[in-house]
């Protein structure tokens, strides 16, 4: 593997072990980090409500196509009718009659200088679903895989406690020994008895925050995980490639999400100052309409014809013409508008520069924080080989009387916090890998996590 990343580079190597991770088997009560990142994904409620908004996106397309398409309508109505009259000296006469009319309507619009505005609004905001969208999932890949690491972390921690513990006990029941014997000191029985106190308290903590942490990734993927894969024994971190964080920084301008979010706010802001400058524009639509109006005869009082008013009528009337409006005054509704949103335009404008200096931080950040993973690794790998040796020092001496059991307890405590910490830089190393693609716009699929999930194809921590 070491010739495989050295060859392809770091970018690379993550993205080119996918295949090989995916041949890796795995028992089946075990869980990985992609399999973790796909029960979170299934009951993550985050990420399902942005898939229903997506949908809902998806519906945009219509309605603009639907603002240069026709509309159609139909009208229709009957009504009893009772009119009561009186004309001069004449007696008052009472009619009443059914009337009933029916038409239908087409308006086809021909321009509408808004529409297209809107048209473009539109588009932006299913673009911007899209984005949201891709935002939950690299939401869901980081919080899985903090969760995920987060309960290694703690697995581990506890590992090293009790194995600290049984160490700290056996030095306990030598320096009792030795006083039975008088070779050893009460000072020495007293120190070991206190640090099997500390170290009991210290895996009681581990015991709870282990607890913690799997509750923490059960509330992620919806059940209670199963035993995790650790790192594989060969594990080798190696540096960002390209070695610049100048690179990675310009890539987080232009790809990162909340950038390409900004810029499309601000787009949508220019289109709406257009949709609010064309309603100053004329329209002009293509009406046609047909209509039918019926009245039954009017009968008077005493159901007697009335003259001049009596028989049915019948009639049909057919409209077809072009129809042209422009407004001349809208009491300064457009133009408070129009100057509202430019205002928003210049707030979104300023909101995109900000987005890009954030992007360009959180990219030199990640990147600044794998390369201080990388020399951690190298520094606590050497320090882990450097205390093993003073302990085997260190328990020398003790034989031959140069040194005193608090001397062993102090570098069994070294050796197990700093395995620890080496395990703990280990993770945020990989973790800071994933904080570096998501600040570059990556991590939006599975695939990120496939590649990261390569290193804990073995059965665990090793050390």
């Amino acid at each position: 593997m070491r010739a495989l990343t050295r060859r392809l580079g770091f970018v690379l190597c993550f993205g080119g072990v996918s295949l090989i991770a995916a041949q890796t088997a795995i028992p089946n009560d075990t869980m990985d980090l992609s399999e973790a990142y796909r029960l979170a994904v299934e009951q993550d409620p985050q990420l399902r409500a942005a898939q229903a908004r997506l949908r809902a996106s998806e519906e945009l397309g219509n309605q603009a196509r639907a603002l240069f398409l026709p509309d159609i309508n139909v009208q229709a109505g009957a009504n009893q009718n009772w009119e009561n009259s009186q004309l001069g000296d004449q007696s008052r006469n009472s009619v009443d009659y059914q009337s009933w009319s029916a038409g239908v309507e087409l308006v086809q619009p021909l321009f509408r200088r808004e529409s297209f505005a809107i048209a473009d609004q539109n588009e932006i905001l299913q673009d911007q679903a899209g984005l949201q969208y891709a935002q939950s999932q690299q939401d869901i890949l980081l919080r899985v895989s903090e969760a995920y690491f987060d309960l290694l972390l703690a697995q581990d921690t506890l590992e090293f406690t009790e194995a600290e513990l049984e160490a700290v006990e056996s030095e306990l029941r030598r320096a009792e020994r030795a006083l039975e014997v008088g070779s050893g000191t009460v000072t020495d029985r007293d120190e070991a008895r206190a640090r099997v106190d500390q170290v009991e308290a210290q895996r009681l903590r581990a015991q709870n925050d282990l607890q913690i942490a799997r509750e923490n990734l059960r509330s992620l993927i919806g059940r209670p995980p199963a035993e995790l894969v650790g790192l594989r024994e060969d594990f080798t971190a190696q540096p960002p490639s390209p070695d610049s964080p100048e690179v990675w920084a310009d890539r987080a301008e232009r790809n990162n999400l909340t950038v390409r979010l900004s810029e499309g706010a601000f787009r949508r802001s220019r289109a709406e100052i257009r949709r609010i400058e064309g309603e100053r524009s004329q329209r002009a639509d293509f009406v046609a309409s047909y209509g039918r109006n019926y009245q039954s005869d009017s009968l008077g009082f005493g159901q007697q014809q009335q003259p001049g008013i009596d028989g049915e009528i019948d009639s049909e009337q057919t409209q077809v013409g072009i129809s042209v409006t422009m407004p001349l005054y809208t009491g300064g509704r457009i133009g408070s508008q129009s100057r509202e949103a430019q205002a928003e335009r210049d707030a979104f404008f300023e909101e995109s520069i900000d987005a890009k200096r954030q992007a360009r931080l959180q990219a030199e950040s990640a990147y600044l924080n794998l390369v201080s993973n990388l020399r951690q690794i190298s520094a606590l790998e050497q320090a882990l080989e450097s205390v093993r040796s003073t302990e085997r020092s260190t328990r020398r001496g003790l034989e031959v009387g140069l040194r005193t059991t608090l001397d062993v307890l102090n570098i069994q405590r070294d050796r197990f916090a700093t395995k620890r910490d080496l395990a703990e830089a280990r993770y945020n190393y990989l973790l800071n890998y994933l904080q570096l693609q998501v600040a570059v716009g990556s991590g939006l699929d599975g695939s990120t996590v496939d590649d990261v999930n390569f290193f804990l194809a073995g059965d665990g921590n090793t050390e």
